[in-house]
């Protein structure tokens, strides 16, 4: 039921932008993600393809709503690679002056995701008791920059995901588990249609 739920409330967004939109978009890039244990730090790339729209530019604001699959992760402290399979929606809010052959833009960016799935490197104790404990929404708010040249768009962004991967926590070794859940750095390039 959550899953349909997020489904459709992506839908309406994407339909509702679609009315005034003036490009679709295909995109896909590189992503680094970014998370703590208990002071370790642990980082692991990714990558991420997907789809928008992007409505005509009014006093240099415009709108682009996408879906991404993503897939970020992060490496345990017993080596165990963790990949996370993400549908994220975010919704980019875009200024920047139209310069005729280019358009250079800052951007915010508030998002939700779901996890599809995760998968580990190897069995072991830590990967089993956070694949347990995993939480499947994520929200959080992404900044950027980025330039449309022609049909072309390059940005690069940082997201703050707001909410935790994990409630694991492991009371012997006094491990509270995974902090917010990831910092994730982006570099994508889109082509821009119609």
């Amino acid at each position: 039921m959550k899953k349909l739920a997020f489904v459709l409330v992506s839908l309406f967004l994407l339909g509702s932008v679609a009315a005034h939109a003036q490009h679709a978009i295909v995109k896909g890039g590189f992503n680094y993600t970014n998370a703590t244990i208990e002071g370790m730090k642990a980082g692991k790339s990714g990558w991420q393809v997907g789809i928008g729209l992007q409505t005509e530019a009014w006093t240099g604001f415009s709108l682009q709503p996408e879906i991404i699959y993503k897939v970020k992760g992060v490496t345990l402290e017993d080596a165990t690679k963790v990949s996370m399979n993400y549908i994220e929606v975010p919704v980019n809010v875009q200024w920047g002056p139209d310069l005729l052959i280019a358009r250079p833009f800052i951007f915010a960016s508030p998002f939700i995701g779901y996890n599809l799935g995760t998968r580990f490197s190897k069995e072991s104790t830590i990967a089993d008791t956070i694949n347990r404990n995993f939480h499947r929404f994520e929200y959080g708010l992404g900044l950027g920059l980025g330039i449309n040249v022609w049909k072309l768009q390059i940005t690069g962004k940082y997201n703050w995901n707001f909410g935790r991967i994990t409630n694991w926590s492991d009371a012997a070794n006094n491990v509270k588990g995974l902090d917010p859940a990831g910092r994730t750095l982006e570099i994508c390039v889109g082509l821009l249609f119609f």
